[in-house]
């Protein structure tokens, strides 16, 4: 089955609200095995969502509309839904009942308007909304599936769980496939290098192996559409085990891990402890590092200050740059008595950055000295965030060296 989804929203257009029920869809078609090739955004214009319908009736089997059932002028998913389908509205008694319920419920009179929310096309299947006051709708029409389900995000996930997804599955039969997904997360490479050393791996078809770059890191999403979900745990798995061949050693984590949870992990699991100077990333790394248990348990110590207030508090004077980092590094182990120091400087030694410029980090390790110098762009939280993620790499990197893995 061919899906797509339009979300009508003039408020999703203008970025005022994040489109949460497009995920949460997603997921719950690729859970069922549906195909997802268009997602669609359209403003509450009644013309434009027409457009949208006619357009998604002529590559999709399955069409979801979320959104625009409410009772005011904007909202016109059910007016659009008919005119694209050249069908009248008329009132429907298991719409109003439901749409009455809701103020009935609350002993709350409903206002006149809300009758809009009962209409329908002959036709249609309602869906109960629990929830709220505008039903979904189901319907048949030439050989395509309309639902229409609203945009309240409560709503929304309640009706997709209790309506939607029993249907599809009737629908779909004792057939239905799944497709799984899993995300390998690497950092220390490019996405070209990965690109180049993946070679012919990268056109499979199913399952795909898809990168997406993300600053210093490159995630790999190996996806698979199979019978069931052990057959598609499977089929991911021999991709996987050849990525880990080729690349296993830039590999830190899989799907929701983090760098900082794993690099917390991997601290704790060795009984290793770590110390942080940062004269231009806020605390930023410090923050991350703690926001996780095992993280938190092994950070012994945090200074946050300009370089010439660390220089001074630590009773060095070197400018900023290699050599000052390096030092920080060590300094701040042997204060705080951890396993490792790290130290990151910036353009000037200010601790927050204006505009981006010359980076330097260093970590130390007993007597074993690491530094990486870089340019980095950007302003205010963005900025010490890029940062922070460079550190984080070195540090797992450090943290590999050390444990041989």
């Amino acid at each position: 089955m061919k899906s797509e989804i339009i979300f009508t929203g003039t408020e999703l257009i203008l970025g005022q609200a994040l489109n949460t029920n497009a995920q949460y869809l997603q997921q719950t078609l690729a859970a069922l095995g549906v195909d997802l090739y268009f997602q669609v955004t359209v403003g509450d214009n009644r013309k434009r969502l027409v457009e949208a319908i006619v357009q998604a009736s002529a590559r999709a089997d399955l069409v979801i509309i979320g959104g625009g059932l409410g009772p005011t002028e904007d909202d016109v998913s059910r007016e659009a839904l008919a005119e694209a389908l050249g069908l009248p509205l008329e009132e429907n008694p298991e719409a109003r009942l439901i749409t009455e319920r809701f103020f009935r419920s609350r002993g709350i009179e409903m206002p006149r308007n809300n009758l809009k929310q009962a209409l329908a096309p002959p036709g249609g299947i309602v869906l109960d909304n629990p929830v709220g006051t505008a039903p979904g709708l189901a319907l048949d029409h030439g050989s395509i599936l309309y639902i229409l389900l609203p945009g309240p995000p409560g709503e929304f996930k309640t009706m997709v769980d209790r309506q939607v997804v029993p249907l599809l599955r009737r629908r779909l039969g004792p057939d239905v496939s799944v497709i799984k997904s899993r995300v390998l997360k690497l950092c220390g490479i490019g996405e070209s290098k990965v690109d180049e050393t993946l070679g012919t791996l990268l056109r499979s078809k199913n399952p795909t192996l898809a990168p997406t770059a993300k600053f210093s890191e490159v995630h790999l999403r190996i996806t698979a559409k199979a019978s069931g979900p052990d057959r598609a745990e499977v089929m991911i798995g021999g991709v996987e085990r050849r990525v880990r061949e080729l690349l296993g050693r830039y590999i830190y984590g899989t799907d929701d891990e983090t760098l900082p949870e794993v690099v917390g992990n991997i601290l704790a699991t060795g009984g290793l402890t770590l110390a942080a100077a940062e004269t231009c990333s806020g605390g930023c790394l410090s923050h991350l590092i703690t926001s996780f248990p095992n993280g938190s348990r092994s950070f012994k110590l945090g200074l946050v200050a300009d370089l010439h207030r660390m220089g001074k508090f630590f009773g060095f004077e070197q400018d900023f740059g290699k050599d000052a980092a390096e030092i920080l590094a060590q300094k701040i182990r042997e204060l705080a008595g951890s396993d490792i120091g790290i130290a990151i400087t910036g353009n000037g030694g200010g601790i927050y950055p204006a505009g981006g410029g010359s980076i330097t980090i260093a970590t130390s390790i007993g007597d074993v000295i690491l530094s990486r110098e870089l340019t980095l762009w950007g302003e205010g939280s963005e900025l010490r965030q890029r940062v922070v993620q460079v550190c984080l790499v070195l540090i797992w990197n450090t943290l590999q060296k050390r444990t041989g893995s």
